[in-house]
């Protein structure tokens, strides 16, 4: 579970002026800018344990430069994490225990090195030094127990601790929350076919989150669900405008009428809302996220949290293999989050080219951080 111990509101009536420190625009309608090179939060202590730092930001970008803000974040003068922003969004930020130990007030050290005069970038008035605009921030503590044995944080899978289970059996231990079908596809491929709502669907991590954030309330009812044909092989895909989410039916205009199609679609889509929701709250599946798009630690846990609102899930998050990650390896970034590491992903154009070796290890090693 998340206990939520501060919302901050950057506002011109909000809260947050009682906890910046160094680093700040006044604050503005809906939102306060970064200024310079390095901002302060000053927070009091929050009392022991593991937090994450989430915050809703909107970079200053004024092409053709610079074309992203670049956001590090330290606690008690220890750098916690850092991402590049290139547009607005959530990002979140883990805060280790160790940190957090000391009593008295924590300052979190904003640095934000890409700062740019609007006056210089656009030709504007403005000569202030901007960065980042925030609008909220959440101190969150996540509560879950970490599973014991092998897999320390940072640490690779040893090949002695992977899960020996049917290929199907080991499928079914994981589900897919996006960001497209290729995942859905390496199940098939297992020969299972578990029933869920984001399986064979494309929908963008920041919609993925607000979804769950709700229960996906509205999915599936009237007005909110189209049927269209994909001119590729004449499939009837779903078209759910409330969430911007494609799905496929894998049901062929060669083979049924449209008749009555629409409404089985959307009694479908409710049903499969309606078991995401409750696979969330049992806890019992290793969530699968991956993005062909770059996709960073700090886009990942606000994720992860959402999960964490619901009980204690864990979420498996898949990035490029590199010199120091190979393919098939999994490691433990903080309780509740593996990363895997993956040799390809399929091309969006064709989501079958998948590497399916690689996805098995994947499973297999993350199988095995989580003692299943």
């Amino acid at each position: 579970m998340t206990e939520a111990l501060l919302t901050l509101n950057f506002s011109a009536e909000g809260n947050a002026r009682h906890y910046v420190g160094a680093g700040w625009s006044s604050a503005e309608k809906g939102a306060r800018w970064m200024v310079g090179q390095v901002s302060e939060i000053w927070l009091e202590h929050p009392g022991a344990g593991d937090l994450v730092l989430e915050l809703d930001v909107d970079p200053f970008i004024a092409a053709p430069v610079p074309r992203y803000q670049r956001l590090a974040v330290a606690a008690r003068g220890v750098q916690v994490g850092e991402c590049t922003l290139s547009s607005g969004g959530r990002v979140g930020f883990f805060i280790p225990s160790v940190l957090v130990e000391e009593k008295g007030p924590i300052r979190l050290t904003l640095v934000h090195p890409d700062q740019m005069r609007p006056s210089e970038a656009t030709g504007s008035a403005d000569d202030r030094q901007l960065a980042v605009a925030v609008s909220t921030a959440r101190l969150l503590r996540p509560r879950r127990i970490a599973p014991a044995g092998p897999g320390k944080e940072g640490k690779s899978a040893a090949a002695s601790h992977v899960v020996d289970l049917p290929l199907e059996a080991l499928a079914l231990r994981f589900e897919s929350l996006g960001d497209n079908c290729e995942f859905g596809l390496v199940q098939r491929r297992c020969g299972a076919e578990p029933l869920g709502l984001l399986r064979f669907a494309n929908i963008n991590l920041a919609t993925l989150i607000r979804g769950i954030r709700s229960g996906f309330a509205g999915l599936g009812e009237p007005g909110t669900v189209l049927l269209v044909d994909d001119p590729a092989d004449d499939e009837y895909v779903v078209r759910e405008t409330m969430y911007d989410m494609t799905q496929h039916t894998f049901i062929y205009k060669a083979d049924e009428s449209p008749d009555g199609l629409l409404a089985r679609q959307c009694n479908r889509l409710r049903f499969l809302r309606r078991k995401l929701m409750e696979d969330i709250r049992n806890g019992e599946k290793i969530f699968v996220y991956k993005r062909n798009l770059p996709l960073q630690e700090a886009e990942v846990l606000p994720l992860l949290m959402t999960l964490y609102d619901y009980g204690t899930n864990t979420l498996l998050w898949i990035s490029p293999a590199d010199e120091a990650h190979p393919a098939g390896s999994v490691e433990r970034r903080v309780p509740g989050l593996l990363h895997g590491f993956i040799d390809r992903f399929a091309p969006s154009e064709n989501a079958h080219d998948l590497s399916f070796d690689v996805w098995i290890t994947l499973c297999r090693n993350a199988a095995a951080l989580e003692g299943s």
